[in-house]
């Protein structure tokens, strides 16, 4: 079956206080109606995380009793839920025992654990969706977990109880009527959820001409060279995450030195390349120099190349890199346009052929910007400076 599915998580107080989520699914059965259900729960202590977190998995095993695997969409505005598929932090923490890079214990295994068992029956990738930006359903998804949070709500002498409802199934689109939608915030977009939302992880070129569409929301799968379809579906007991590869992307490249070793795409654990110099440098204290890297590179279509020292470039060679994160453009392609880097050395440094002193990878550049200047912004001040809050 195809589906969509949208959450949502609150609580008040966080961390610690009254929590809850909301979650819209969208079906489409085999008779080619549109269903959609609502649920919600909450629960007197708990995190913002957490609740993000059982949005979609509440939403998932509420699929369990249907028997029949699915593939679609879930959208989050959480980056934290996001993120963690999109950019691998689940594969890597299962690798090293739900531990993190920093050592730590993973925060929320249980529900980590959970989440990946409801997924594993089905075909799913996560899209990350502006909070709080007119999006009809993240609105509605926002509505169910902040009123699950406040239903149990601490009372006047001890905590509410936990508890989870959902709604009946509802028809929303009978089989053979045109699958789009109106409501007060206009159609939820004809082509891509695009409209008012922002993909994680995915680009344009890798999605599939294949799509389908369940009350306008559009969800055109990857393929890389093979469609959805074809791939068999996991165990439910499998702990194995269900994410499609992102198709591989051709970076033309023209070395203007014979004596650096040629780049290596990027691995799974290590998702950036290496950049080598292509010069023997040597360097006093307080010295500045573009130190070549001796490759030409042409970009693919609305892609940058950002450029960041190397984890150890300081520690080995007492080297700063002057712009901290260098921000190469598409524009830069000519056969003559070789990529430097600019370094400020902090003591005496001698750099040889071939020495990795940065590392490189390509983002898609950000949507056009329009600044709309208002009198009022709407929300309250946080106060303090940076994401500490500190002041």
């Amino acid at each position: 079956m195809k589906i969509v599915i949208f959450t949502d998580g609150a609580a008040r107080g966080n961390p610690d206080g009254p929590g809850g989520y909301g979650a819209i699914v969208r079906i489409r059965d085999k008779e080619g109606n549109v269903l959609e259900k609502e649920l919600s729960g909450g629960f007197p202590q708990t995190t913002n995380n957490r609740m993000e977190l059982m949005a979609p998995i509440a939403a998932l095993e509420a699929l369990g009793n249907m028997n029949e695997p699915c593939e679609g969409l879930i959208f989050s505005d959480s980056r934290y839920l996001v993120d963690a598929f999109e950019k691998n932090w689940i594969r890597n923490w299962q690798k090293n025992g739900w531990v993190t890079s920093s050592k730590s214990p993973v925060k929320n295994q249980d529900l980590w654990v959970r989440l990946i068992k409801a997924l594993a029956p089905h075909r799913i990738r996560f899209r990350w969706v502006k909070g709080h930006a007119d999006h009809p359903e993240n609105e509605r998804c926002d509505k169910l977990a902040t009123a699950a949070a406040d239903r149990v709500g601490w009372s006047l002498d001890q905590a509410g109880n936990p508890f989870s409802e959902e709604s009946e199934w509802k028809v929303l689109v009978p089989a053979g009527k045109p699958d789009t939608v109106e409501t007060k915030a206009g159609p939820l977009g004809e082509t891509d959820p695009g409209t008012k939302t922002e993909e994680a992880g995915n680009t344009a070129e890798g999605r599939s001409s294949e799509g389908w569409s369940i009350c306008g929301e559009t969800a055109a799968f990857q393929t890389a060279g093979q469609s959805l379809k074809s791939m068999p579906a996991k165990a439910a007991d499998s702990t194995e995450i269900q994410r499609t590869p992102e198709p591989a992307q051709t970076l033309r490249i023209r070395y203007l030195s014979d004596r650096i070793e040629k780049l290596q795409p990027p691995t799974d654990s290590a998702n950036w390349i290496d950049l080598r110099v292509a010069e023997e440098v040597e360097m006093k204290k307080g010295d500045f120099r573009l130190i070549r890297l001796g490759v030409a590179i042409r970009l693919p279509e609305g892609y940058e190349a950002h450029v960041v020292p190397r984890s150890s470039t300081y520690k080995n060679f007492g080297l700063i890199q002057a712009n901290h994160y260098g921000v190469i453009d598409h524009a830069y392609c000519g056969d003559g346009d070789e990529w430097m880097v600019p370094e400020i050395a902090t003591r005496d440094t001698k750099l040889h052929v071939n020495d990795r002193i940065c590392q490189f990878r390509i983002e898609r550049r950000q949507p056009d910007i329009i600044f709309e200047e208002v009198d009022r912004l709407g929300e309250a001040d946080r106060g303090g400076f940076g994401s500490t809050g500190i002041q």
